[in-house]
């Protein structure tokens, strides 16, 4: 009678530890967690600037971001959102000449290096990209720190760029250029 019941205990035991590993399968099968991969976020603007180069880097004016990293997560993940962002990184950045107030003579080959730079409350400026021994009258192709994190200054709706320039003459104009940037983010839950 004895090893009936510990073998009637035994068996209960067995069958409700094979009850307990077959139920949390099927939760697994339920709740289906994936981390999506890295996606591109491009950011291009037209903008307008006093074009001043001399053979000393000279500052330009700030330029906005004005990028809504909130809603290009939550256009692509429903149920994310910044506060999923996990890294960002910048992964290209290029300016685009398109003219200049005097007669289209000034063009960007007057700038020989430049630097970029991201700033945002509350976490100060950091120097992202450079561009060396320019000679294209037409664009400024950045070469971008591709290990600078830059989650912290994304997620802020209030971050901008700015450039410093040098040139190996003096020249200043009015121009407008084209900013092409592009961001590798990644989110997890």
């Amino acid at each position: 009678m004895r090893k009936l019941i510990v073998s009637s205990i035994m068996l209960s035991v067995l069958l409700f530890s094979a009850g307990i590993s077959n139920s949390c399968s099927k939760l697994d099968d339920i709740i289906d967690i994936t981390i999506p991969v890295p996606f591109a976020i491009n950011n291009n603007f037209d903008a307008d600037i006093p074009f001043v180069v001399t053979t000393e880097y000279v500052v330009s004016p700030d330029m906005p971001l004005n990028l809504n990293l909130d809603e290009e997560i939550k256009s692509r993940f429903q149920n994310m959102s910044v506060n999923n962002l996990k890294s960002a990184k910048l992964s290209s950045f290029s300016i685009d000449y398109i003219s200049s107030s005097n007669n289209n003579e000034i063009k960007l080959n007057k700038v020989k290096d430049a630097e970029l730079w991201i700033k945002a409350p509350n976490v100060g400026e950091i120097k992202v990209a450079s561009v060396s021994n320019n000679t294209s009258e037409t664009a400024l192709n950045f070469t971008p720190d591709a290990d600078l994190e830059l989650m912290n200054y994304l997620k802020s709706s209030q971050a901008s760029i700015y450039l410093k320039m040098r040139g190996t003459e003096s020249v200043a104009t009015q121009m407008k250029i084209r900013i092409n940037s592009a961001f590798k983010i990644q989110v997890s839950l």
